[in-house]
């Protein structure tokens, strides 16, 4: 099926009537379980997952009240109501214009959804669309619900997560071609950009380059800094097709870098044995743990100084989160990445990470670039 798009809005290609048919479903009994009567969530990841539309969120009121009895009522500026008129998710669409103003399709929508009692609300709902709400409801936080139905994916999802960590991984293959000693990271970036692209990625909006010992800074984008001979080259990025994430970082070194192999090594080790560790019914903590466990006993466990890694999805950063101490057990279907990683300030970083796809036999990593050191030789 080809995207249909339409103004701001796209629907996504994910699959037949059935998939939101059963999301629905799903979250309207963890509501009723919840006792709450319905949830409010605006544009973003949690409206698409259940209506196949992409839409962002701006100024203009734009909220699905979501019932958990009842058909959902959706408030939207007409001109992006046109998706959601057709999209796989059946609604009553309550359309306004600038010259309209909102209040009238925030109170139809109120009055329809039956907004009264207890209502869940996602974390990203702007105070500003909250507040035109009338009615005796009370908010409470939904974010544990939503994140928990997205974070155990379909059968779709998981065919979606698995092109877009092909098309990243061989778009990975291909970056030592593109890096030289003397150009910048902010040309490395842009030419890495390209390359993705020219593989298929819908869209790129995630690109970390650091070179030397600007890569002992784990978060931090391309600057004009020309890129030396010996020195480690961090590529950390975040790409999706058809809106789901691929999460892909390498270490590259310019020339000969042996004060870099020895670190390289462990954080390999680390990467691996996390991976490793990925299995159904295993603690979050855990994974952490065997990843983080082989820095530590090589005394580099001070200079990992983030989690091991974090669910994908439609988000680049969603539930589970493979954090120290992680109590939340592994079960097929989730996808998380691993990404240990050594940061000596004033001197270098190495990190690796890849996706991994929980499924029959563990964790499956379904990003497969090389990643022995030299691999880009």
């Amino acid at each position: 099926m080809d995207k249909i798009l339409t103004g701001s809005a796209q629907l996504e290609p994910v699959t037949g009537r059935g998939v939101f048919r059963a999301r629905a479903a799903r979250l309207r009994r963890e509501l009723v379980s919840a006792g709450l009567g319905g949830v409010v969530v605006v544009p973003g990841p949690n409206m698409q997952y259940l209506t196949g539309v992409q839409s962002m969120l701006l100024e203009r009121p734009f909220m699905l009240l979501f019932a958990a009895r009842g058909e959902p009522h959706l408030v939207a500026p007409e001109l992006e109501a046109g998706p959601y008129r057709r999209c796989p998710l059946p609604m009553q669409v309550h359309a306004w214009t600038d010259s309209q103003g909102s209040a009238g399709a925030i109170d139809g929508a109120a009055k329809g959804a039956g907004f009264r009692g207890k209502w869940g609300v996602e974390g990203k709902a702007p105070f500003l669309f909250l507040s035109k709400l009338k009615g005796s409801s009370r908010f409470e936080d939904a974010e544990p619900i939503l994140q928990g139905l997205r974070e155990v994916k379909d059968e779709s999802e998981a065919r979606l997560l698995r092109e877009s960590g092909r098309i990243l991984g061989d778009a990975f293959e291909e970056l030592p071609s593109i890096l030289r000693e003397g150009m910048t990271e902010l040309e490395a970036a842009r030419a890495a950009t390209e390359l993705i692209y020219a593989h298929g990625a819908s869209k790129v909006d995630a690109m970390l380059v650091q070179s030397g010992a600007r890569a002992a800074d784990p978060h931090g984008g391309p600057t004009a800094k020309k890129i030396g001979r010996g020195e480690g080259v961090i590529f950390d990025v975040g790409s999706t097709f058809e809106g789901y994430y691929a999460d892909v970082t390498r270490t590259i070194c310019v020339g000969s870098a042996k004060g870099i192999e020895d670190v390289y090594a462990k954080v390999l080790e680390a990467e691996e044995r996390g991976i490793a560790a990925a299995e159904e019914g295993a603690r979050t903590g855990d994974v952490d743990g065997a990843a983080r466990g082989v820095l530590r006993r090589a005394g580099m466990g001070k200079y990992f100084i983030h989690r091991t890694g974090h669910g994908l999805g439609l988000e680049v950063h969603e539930a589970p989160y493979i954090v120290e101490g992680g109590k939340e057990k592994l079960r097929r279907d989730m996808c998380f990445t691993v990404e240990p990683g050594v940061y000596i300030p004033g001197e270098l970083g190495v990190r690796i990470e890849d996706d991994v796809l929980m499924g029959e036999k563990g964790g499956e990593a379904i990003t497969t670039t090389p990643k022995e050191f030299g691999w880009w030789r």
